[in-house]
């Protein structure tokens, strides 16, 4: 029983790290975009829109978490509804499919602006950006309804616990389904798109004609730009493959799962959300400058003189 008590209290000591790190650091990247006219392009506004839902999972996990592994639930009607609204951790999954949405998204961006950079009927415009933005958080709402339907608290391991509780076994085998096919389909457009993106940025063979400079700005800009998103995608391929594995067995074998395990992979949904702020900072200059400044308590950094050197951090930039 201590030894429990003791790996609890570990899980909980970093989940409230990652919950400030998140947090803290996807409000910074907010406060960034929002405060800066010049990164206000589709690509940061998808990245805004992925630095919310981090957010806000952040937010609404860390009840579920703190409960499962240290309280018991309470009964009766009062225990039904923070069931259902606040400890079972149902409004977290939106903001989750949300991120999975947008990274999505973002690969199609990226897949368009690198291979058809000249179509206008291919790029991301504000207009499209809202609908898809509005229509990733409508399917996600929806998306999550049944969990509202299911979470109920039943007793395990001596204590009062929020679990889904499905009436028919059938629908606990098409919800882990479709949170599985969600994540594979997820990751098989993301490796699909980034493929197509990852040979002519860094393995088509140059051409013949000389470069200016402004077209090297260009290239050096989107390399760094899908570096930055495709480690993204990475981590989130990790945290959510976890999750869904775990989600599976759980579901569909009769391995005994405990509350400390369904944390610990939860907890690796939270890591993918607490890390991107720092993968916009080591890979993305405009972020690292923006950062800096805020830190040093400026406004802003202040512009360099414009040379062929400096082409690519602020004119360039702002269009990609």
């Amino acid at each position: 029983m201590v030894k429990y008590e003791v790996s609890s209290i570990v899980i909980i000591a970093v989940l409230l790290v990652l919950v400030v790190v998140g947090v803290t650091g996807n409000t910074l990247v907010c406060l960034i975009i929002k405060g800066n006219r010049q990164m206000r392009t589709p690509i940061n506004y998808l990245l805004m829109n992925l630095a919310v839902s981090d957010i806000l999972f952040a937010t609404f996990i860390t009840p579920k978490l703190i409960v499962s592994l240290t309280l018991s639930h309470p009964e009766g009607v009062k225990g039904s509804i923070l069931c259902k609204l606040v400890t079972g951790g149902n409004f977290a999954w939106i903001p989750g499919v949300s991120s999975v949405a947008t990274l999505v998204t973002i690969a199609f961006e990226r897949y368009y602006t690198v291979v058809y950079p000249l179509d206008p009927n291919r790029k991301m415009t504000k207009c499209k950006l809202k609908v898809i933005l509005l229509c990733s958080w409508i399917f996600s709402v929806i998306f999550n309804l049944p969990l509202f339907l299911a979470r109920t608290f039943k007793k395990e391991d001596g204590k009062n616990h929020c679990v889904l509780s499905w009436p028919e076994k059938w629908m606990s085998t098409s919800s882990c389904i479709a949170w599985l096919f969600l994540t594979v389909a997820a990751v098989g457009i993301m490796i699909t798109l980034y493929s197509q993106v990852v040979y002519p940025l860094w393995f088509k063979p140059k051409s013949c004609l000389p470069l200016s400079c402004k077209q090297q700005g260009v290239i050096r800009v989107r390399k760094r730009t899908t570096l930055m998103v495709i480690t993204v995608s990475v981590i989130f391929a990790v945290g959510w493959g976890a999750e869904s594995v775990e989600y599976a067995l759980r579901t569909m074998s009769t391995l005994d799962m405990k509350f400390k395990h369904i944390a610990i992979v939860d907890i690796m949904v939270l890591f993918n959300a607490a890390i991107n702020p720092f993968v916009y900072a080591l890979l993305s200059h405009q972020y690292r400058q923006k950062i800096r400044g805020v830190i040093c308590c400026a406004r802003a950094v202040a512009p360099r003189p414009r040379t062929n050197t400096t082409v690519e951090s602020t004119e360039i930039e702002t269009r990609f």
